[in-house]
């Protein structure tokens, strides 16, 4: 793990340190907060650990974020983020053109009633990002966890190799994927036994 954080945050641009956390649901978000805020400190959200770490614009990022794409006054009445990755996606571009920014953090939940193929959307994302990112001088370093099983419609497997040929680091959890990033962002430092 920890050379596969080295091979990342050496490719990282001047100011890059911050994690954005794009999450399709309040359980996974939570999980990568508590993790976060032991390893880099505070983390920006929109379902915050604190109150005094609600974000003022879910749309916006600051400092380490975590976003709850679920959340009340997020979706709106839209479908389900674990259905459309639209906006996400979205998100993964804005996060890509913020120099400051430097991991982000996704889950993918696969089985009945969730996307048909989420990995083939979020890899146009993501392998765009990090070409947005690389022409402002900077890398995007992607971590995601996929919550699914074999059995799953989407076939596992496949879901794995999309994102893993986008660049994507592909944790077998989310609180490791939150470790990694984490320790990414940190330039190595974030590193607890």
């Amino acid at each position: 793990i920890k050379k596969i954080a080295e091979r990342e945050f050496t490719r990282f641009g001047y100011g890059q340190k911050y994690i954005r956390g794009l999450f399709s649901g309040g359980a996974l978000c939570h999980e990568a907060m508590l993790i976060l805020q032991g390893l880099v400190g505070d983390v920006y959200s929109n379902v915050p650990l604190k109150l005094r770490l609600r974000l003022p614009d879910p749309r916006s990022s600051k400092r380490h974020t975590c976003v709850d794409f679920e959340a009340e006054g997020f979706a709106r009445g839209e479908r389900h983020p674990v259905v459309d990755l639209k906006p996400r996606c979205d998100r993964i571009l804005r996060e890509a053109r913020d120099w400051e920014a430097a991991v982000v953090v996704l889950d993918v939940v696969l089985g009945r009633g969730a996307h048909p193929d989420p990995a083939e959307e979020l890899a146009k994302a993501v392998e765009e990002g990090k070409r947005l990112a690389d022409r402002e001088g900077g890398y995007l370093s992607v971590v995601a966890s996929i919550i699914g099983t074999p059995r799953d419609p989407q076939n596992l497997r496949v879901q794995h190799e999309k994102l893993k040929r986008a660049g994507v680091i592909v944790a077998p959890s989310n609180a490791l994927a939150a470790r990694i990033a984490a320790l990414v962002a940190t330039k190595g430092q974030a590193w607890k036994e």
